[in-house]
């Protein structure tokens, strides 16, 4: 790792993060699949930080068209795969990276739509939604316990 600030990083990153982020997660699968009784967080959370998040820091400046693709595919194939096999962390890493891809992807089209309103609508549109959901908080809250009591029951 230190050889590589030395002679600058390797283009694309992914060549050196992609190798080191299996073996991370395969010896973590390994673990979870000998043990029942353990979490998914410390064994399977740092081999995914390093698959998914080089390409995720890089993807927020200009990223060529396969690492975009790329980090949406495979944001949404760790996402499925923690809700297939009910593990927590993928599931979370896979969502909140898939979140953050998306909202880097379609900022340049916000803004643009941002500044093409005027402010004042937007306010009203806040205002509105803010009405709207203080409506249906009770409901809402009842859901958001039932979704954090099934994300706290995976593994």
């Amino acid at each position: 790792m230190l050889t590589g600030y030395g002679h600058g990083v390797p283009h694309p990153i992914e060549i050196v993060s992609v190798p080191l982020a299996l073996a991370l997660v395969t010896s973590g699968w390994l673990h979870l699949e000998a043990t029942p009784s353990a979490r998914s967080w410390p064994w399977l959370a740092p081999g995914l930080l390093v698959l998914l998040g080089p390409s995720l820091l890089l993807d927020v400046t200009e990223s060529p068209l396969w690492r975009v693709v790329g980090l949406g595919v495979l944001a949404l194939g760790v996402l499925l795969a923690g809700l297939r096999q009910r593990l927590q962390a993928p599931f979370v890493l896979g969502a909140v990276v898939l979140l953050v891809h998306g909202l880097a992807q379609l900022w340049p089209w916000i803004a643009l739509a941002y500044e093409a309103v005027a402010w004042w609508l937007w306010l009203g549109i806040g205002g509105t939604l803010l009405i709207v959901l203080a409506a249906r908080y009770e409901q809402r809250i009842r859901n958001l316990k039932q979704i954090a009591l099934g994300i706290s029951s995976l593994r």
